[in-house]
């Protein structure tokens, strides 16, 4: 017979209690999470309240920043590298566009799931450096890609590394190796999917432009990165991502869109529900049944009718992937 197993007791702080309103059960839960103190609280309730940690906590981003504002300086040529999920498709995204707004020649690749596979090989690389580039921004893969990194120093070409994967034994020998996973577990950037690292590395970028909080326009793709990758919601994950939605109820993106109105989605009360189980899978879609470059497109186009012949495309694409998916469980 189960038998119900009560929580061990906790003791709530007269000044958390007091800072959430007198509301008991709320204050336990915040008290079971580890947060006590009243500041610490709000914080975690309330965005706005929120102070992003430095994008310079993580190791490298120093070096990662000067190197991309050399080649961006210099007018050489940068390859952005990305994955085909929806945190490889938004990092992609946000890196090439932020790029390109601080003046970067800027060309990318999401490798294609059925002839490349995950990460960065060194066959495709060959192909991608032949368009005359100088440096490789990696953006949610290349922390196990020795191999390549290898090879493209080999022809004089240098890699910055932005990934969130388990490290391997032995880091690529990359001008820079941005991964959280180098934090501390209980570090606020501890937690970040790849489009968080991402999303701050371009805060860093802008800042050193002049132009501090321009990436806040790419909180919606944060946003849609950190669920779509079930990434835990902690320190700077939460607030990006609780930003992110807000953002997400009021889109600028016509893709993004004209895919909510094909998916019944009313961003008035959009949550991550829907994007959990509407726009994530519709992305997704992409990546796991066909090439997801374009997603870097529908993601940046202000050509309506563009938006709607990629958004269609998605549409279609998921339907094949709902009856892929009810074939394998009817067996």
């Amino acid at each position: 017979m189960a038998l119900w197993q009560e929580p061990y007791p906790v003791i709530v702080p007269d000044s958390l209690h007091s800072a959430v309103g007198d509301h008991l059960l709320l204050a336990e839960l915040l008290v079971r999470r580890g947060i006590e103190s009243p500041d610490a609280a709000l914080a975690f309730l309330d965005p706005d309240r929120y102070v992003l940690a430095s994008s310079f906590d993580l190791p490298d981003m120093d070096r990662g920043v000067e190197r991309v504002q050399h080649a961006i300086k210099r007018g050489q040529r940068i390859g952005v590298w990305g994955d085909f999920d929806v945190d490889g498709q938004t990092s992609t995204t946000l890196l090439v566009s932020t790029l390109q707004s601080l003046g970067g020649d800027v060309v990318f690749h999401i490798p294609v799931r059925a002839d490349e596979g995950h990460g960065v090989t060194v066959l495709a690389l060959q192909r991608f450096l032949d368009q005359g580039i100088n440096l490789v921004v990696t953006c949610d893969t290349g922390v196990a890609a020795n191999d390549a990194v290898t090879y493209a120093a080999g022809r004089g070409i240098d890699f910055v590394v932005t990934d969130h994967h388990d490290l391997p034994a032995v880091l690529p020998p990359a001008v820079a190796v941005i991964n959280p996973k180098r934090l501390a577990g209980n570090h606020p950037l501890a937690s970040l999917p790849g489009v968080g690292v991402a999303y701050k590395l371009a805060e860093a970028l802008f800042a050193g432009a002049g132009r501090a909080g321009e990436e806040a326009q790419h909180l919606d793709l944060a946003a849609l990165g950190i669920v779509a990758d079930v990434a835990r919601l902690t320190g700077d994950t939460r607030a990006l991502a609780q930003r992110g939605i807000e953002a997400l109820r009021h889109p600028q993106r016509l893709g993004l869109q004209v895919m909510m109105q094909l998916a019944e989605v009313d961003p008035t009360w959009l949550t991550e529900e829907h994007i959990g189980f509407e726009i994530a899978p519709r992305l997704n879609a992409l990546g796991r049944l066909d090439d997801a470059n374009p997603a870097v497109e529908f993601l940046t186009t202000d050509d309506l009718s563009r938006a709607r012949i990629l958004a269609t495309q998605l549409e279609g694409l998921n339907e094949r992937r709902k009856l892929l998916t009810d074939q394998v469980f009817r067996g």
